[in-house]
């Protein structure tokens, strides 16, 4: 069976069809921002006070950023809160998550005697004993500008997205230091203001894309930092989405992916919620795992209904040509297992409703756990690796391709440099990605001053 792609021609990187940037996108400079002269920056990402360079000390620390996102709420409060829902079973739109007993011995008992508390002490409730937010065992992985995900109809539902920023943390022990099999990611709406004027995608895109400017030194440099500081602090500041939760918190959703807390990998999504003590004392509280089904519905009659109105134009088998919605909120899911259970492991349809190799891959690939897979994407599970302190995390082969190959076809990224994955349902079908290589050409189009996007939503995380 012929080859079905997610890489196609780009047109915004065609210098026959748009002239090029006066200054190219970097990947690694604007977009997913890895290096270990930012992420284990002495000032910004620890609690040492120590600035030489200056910079706002533990700006990027994941405890400052939940203070910030707290609102009235105190810290140590509010992120026991979110912890404590590991502790108990939960139930998520209707569906049961069970309680992953695993976050006492791993996560939580060693923070409690990080800061002075008994093992075993109670942290929310009578008797809770405040966690040492600055004693957080959450190492900065990587900060990523996804201005890709700006999209008028987004697939997930929802209002217009105006594309993210997100941070990305690894879990590590304590006290020595490695890392653990967890991460967490604060992806953080891009805000529809700054300093008081209105802040389009356009302008968020353009203010990170002076981040690429050599001008600025090699990245990690004093103004390298101080302008990616600048950005992130009117992001992720109360006030920076006016009228939002938590004093105007811009936080969109706070997402985990891990192994440790008990069996199988488990992808959760939390959300700022209401809780009877009004809007700026929201907590983070379960959500669904957004265009994801409840893992019971994998090979179901309900998700057959769904799929089959999804089908694709007839004699148009190109992902092109395929409009995804978005999955009913009913099928959602609170927690999803990787890959997903069932008779794969992947997500599919009942026998009786056989679909087009790309319906079901283009859907999987949606899901949460789908994109978070070995059989779907080649995926270990994370997309950015935790890692030990010094070190650079590596990345998944979904994201490893060269952002901007040479030697490629006008428009197109070079041969051989896509990642290529077969059919998980054994239909011989393979498909091709080359997702750095798109998210510069949809930055491109945004610096170009083009609204709609020019790659169909696929789902990438």
């Amino acid at each position: 069976m012929a080859a079905q792609s997610l890489v196609t021609d780009c047109d915004y990187l065609n210098p026959t069809l748009w002239p090029p940037l006066p200054l190219p996108v970097d990947f690694d400079r604007e977009l997913l921002i890895r290096d270990v002269a930012v992420v284990d920056d002495v000032c910004r990402t620890t609690w040492s006070g120590s600035c030489p360079s200056g910079g706002t000390p533990a700006a990027w620390t994941f405890g400052m950023l939940m203070r910030q996102m707290a609102g009235a709420t105190p810290v140590h409060e509010f992120v026991a809160e979110w912890l404590h829902a590991w502790e108990v079973p939960n139930v998520v739109n209707g569906f049961p998550m069970p309680a992953r007993p695993g976050i006492r011995p791993t996560l939580i008992d060693p923070w409690l005697i990080a800061s002075g508390c008994a093992p075993g002490s109670p942290i929310v409730g009578p008797g809770a004993c405040p966690l040492d937010i600055t004693q957080a065992p959450f190492r900065l992985l990587a900060i990523l500008n996804r201005a890709d995900l700006q999209d008028p109809s987004p697939l997930y539902g929802g209002p217009p997205s105006a594309g993210e920023v997100r941070f990305v943390f690894g879990l590590f022990d304590l006290p020595s230091g490695g890392p653990l099999p967890a991460t967490v990611i604060l992806e953080y709406g891009l805000p529809s203001q700054r300093g008081g004027a209105p802040a389009t995608t356009f302008d968020w895109a353009s203010a990170f894309h002076k981040l690429s400017d050599p001008s600025l030194g090699p990245i990690g440099s004093p103004a390298y930092l101080a302008h990616l500081e600048s950005l992130l602090t009117d992001i992720t500041s109360p006030g920076a989405e006016p009228g939002a939760l938590n004093n105007g918190s811009a936080i969109a959703q706070v997402r985990t992916n891990e192994i440790i807390f008990g069996p199988d990998w488990k992808l959760r999504e939390s959300t700022l919620q209401q809780v009877g003590l009004g809007p700026n004392a929201a907590l983070l509280v379960p959500d669904t795992t957004k265009q994801t089904p409840d893992d019971s519905l994998n090979a179901s009659g309900a998700l057959d209904g769904y799929l089959d109105a999804n089908a694709l134009w007839t004699g148009s088998p190109n992902l092109i040509d395929f409009t995804q919605t978005p999955v009913p909120v009913p099928l959602l899911g609170g927690e999803s297992t990787s890959p997903p259970p069932g008779p794969g492991p992947f997500w599919d349809h009942t026998p009786t409703t056989p679909l087009q190799a790309i319906e079901r891959h283009h859907f999987a690939l949606a899901t949460c756990n789908g994109c978070h897979s070995p059989t779907e994407l080649a995926t270990p599970f994370t997309h950015i690796d935790p890692r030990p302190p010094g070190a650079q995390s590596g990345l998944s082969p979904f994201l490893s391709s060269p952002p901007i190959p040479a030697g490629g076809a006008v428009g197109l990224p070079a041969p051989g440099t896509e990642l290529t994955v077969p059919d998980p349902a054994g239909t011989g079908a393979m498909f091709s990605y080359h997702e750095p290589w798109r998210r510069v050409c949809e930055t491109t189009r945004i610096l170009n001053g083009v609204a709609a996007p020019f790659t169909r939503a696929n789902g990438a995380h």
